[in-house]
C-alpha cells in the first residue's frame, strides 16, 4: 500500500483511522493466543463484521484526500467490490428484505415449525451464548476475511509511520508489549467467549415463544454480535487498552468500541424500524422508555460517534457527555440482548444427547458432513443400536 504526500489531510482523521484499524489488528493478535475454538470463532465473527466496513470508509476518505493511489490500493476489482458489498451487508441490510438471510435459512434448512436438527447452539453454564446462523456463510469467505485483516494491518502501519515517524518494528513492539502485559486478562476473555457447541432444533429454541418468523430471524442474526460486543466491551473497559508513544496516548481502543457500539445501535435501529411486528413494537417502546427518559439527545449524540467512522470530520464530545453516552450505549445493548434471551429455550433431552454423541462419533472417525447426509438413515440407525458405524 503506497501513499501520496498530502499536507492538508486532517491529522485527527489519521489518528482515528490508525486507532480503528489497530483495534482490529489487536483483536487478531488476541485470537492467535486463544486455544478454544469457540472463542476463536467469536473473534473471527467480530472481525468479519467490521473489518470490511473500516477498510471501505478509510479507503474512501484517504482516496478523496489524495493520500493513496486508487489503482494500487485494492489487489483486484473483485476485492474492491466485495469490500463494498460486505460493508452494505453489515450496515444497511434489513432482515425482512435480505436475500442473504434467506440464503442462510435455506442452506441450513431452518424450519421453525419442524422437529428437526437444523442449527448449532453454543452454550455455557446451560445458557445460550450464540448460534451458527450469522456466521454460517462466512466460513466460505475465509480468504476474503484474511485479506481484509491484512489490509487493516497495512492501514494501521501506514498511519502509524505517518503520524509518529517510527518504524514497523516499533509498531510491533507496541502491540506485543500490550499483549504480554494483559496476558492473564486475555485468558479470562477466552474463557468468557468459550462454550460447548450442540446440534439443536430451531423449533426447540423458540418453543416457549410466540414471536413471528421475522422476529426469530432478527434474533438469530443479531444476537451473536451483541454477545461478542458485550464481552469485548467489558474486556476493554476494564483493561483500558491504549497505544502510547513517549507516554502520549495515540490509540484508545475504548474509543473504537464506543464507535462500533454506536454503529451497532444504528444497525439494530434499521431492523427495528422496518419490522412491523408486535414483538418489535414492544421492544421499541421499551427502548424509548428506558433510553429517552431524561436523555432525549441520546440517539443524536450516539450518531455523532457513529459518524466518526466516515473520518471526514471527527466529532469530539466533552468528557461528561462522552461518559454519559458510553453509559447509555451499554444500557441499550444490554437491554436488547436481555430481551432477546427471554425468547430462547435450551435443554438437552435423551434424543438431543444421542444426536450429539452420533455427530461426535462421526467427527472422531473422519466421516464428513456430505457422507453423513448421503448415508444418514443407515449410519444413525447403526449408531442408535450399536454405538458404532460400519461403512
Amino acid at each position: 500500500m503506497e501513499k501520496k504526500s498530502n499536507k492538508n489531510i486532517d491529522i485527527h482523521s489519521l489518528y482515528e483511522i490508525l486507532q480503528d484499524n489497530f483495534s482490529i489488528v489487536f483483536l487478531g493478535k488476541i485470537l492467535n493466543r486463544f486455544q478454544n475454538i469457540e472463542a476463536k470463532i467469536a473473534i473471527e465473527e467480530f472481525i468479519s463484521n467490521f473489518s470490511p466496513v473500516l477498510i471501505y470508509e478509510a479507503h474512501f476518505y484517504l482516496k478523496n484526500n489524495n493520500f493513496i493511489e486508487e489503482e494500487k490500493f485494492y489487489r483486484s476489482e473483485e476485492l474492491k467490490n466485495k469490500v463494498r458489498d460486505y460493508r452494505m451487508l453489515t450496515t444497511k441490510k434489513k432482515i425482512k428484505e435480505s436475500n442473504y438471510i434467506e440464503t442462510i435459512t435455506k442452506k441450513m434448512g431452518i424450519e421453525f415449525g419442524e422437529d428437526i436438527y437444523d442449527i448449532n447452539v453454543i452454550v455455557k453454564n446451560n445458557k445460550v451464548k450464540r448460534f451458527n446462523f450469522s456466521e454460517y456463510n462466512k466460513k466460505e469467505e475465509k480468504n476474503f476475511i484474511e485479506m481484509c485483516y491484512w489490509t487493516n494491518e497495512e492501514f494501521s502501519k501506514v498511519c502509524f509511520k505517518e503520524i509518529v515517524r517510527l518504524s514497523e518494528s516499533d509498531y510491533k513492539n507496541m502491540i506485543n508489549e500490550i499483549l504480554d502485559k494483559k496476558s492473564n486478562e486475555i485468558r479470562k476473555l477466552e474463557r468468557r467467549l468459550s462454550g460447548i457447541r450442540y446440534s439443536y432444533k430451531s423449533y426447540k429454541v423458540f418453543k416457549n415463544s410466540n414471536i413471528q418468523e421475522n422476529d426469530k430471524l432478527f434474533i438469530l442474526y443479531r444476537i451473536n454480535i451483541l454477545q461478542i460486543i458485550i464481552e469485548l466491551r467489558n474486556f476493554f473497559r476494564k483493561n483500558e487498552i491504549t497505544g502510547r508513544i513517549n507516554d502520549t496516548i495515540i490509540i484508545d481502543v475504548n474509543n473504537f468500541f464506543n464507535k462500533i457500539i454506536a454503529l451497532e445501535i444504528d444497525i439494530l435501529g434499521i431492523d427495528i424500524r422496518s419490522l412491523n411486528t408486535e414483538y418489535i413494537t414492544k421492544l421499541q417502546r421499551k427502548l424509548d422508555r428506558k433510553m429517552l427518559q431524561g436523555n432525549k439527545d441520546f440517539y443524536s449524540f450516539s450518531r455523532k460517534l457513529r459518524n466518526n467512522i466516515h473520518y471526514e470530520k471527527i466529532e469530539e464530545l466533552d468528557l461528561s457527555t462522552y461518559n454519559n453516552i458510553q453509559f447509555l450505549q451499554d444500557k441499550y445493548i444490554n437491554l436488547v440482548y436481555d430481551i432477546m434471551l427471554k425468547e430462547l429455550f435450551f435443554s438437552l433431552d435423551d434424543e438431543d444427547i444421542l444426536m450429539n454423541n452420533f455427530l461426535k462419533y462421526c467427527n472422531e472417525n473422519d466421516i464428513s458432513e456430505k457422507e453423513i447426509e448421503l448415508n444418514y438413515e443407515n449410519y444413525y440407525t447403526q449408531y442408535y443400536y450399536t454405538k458404532k458405524i460400519n461403512k
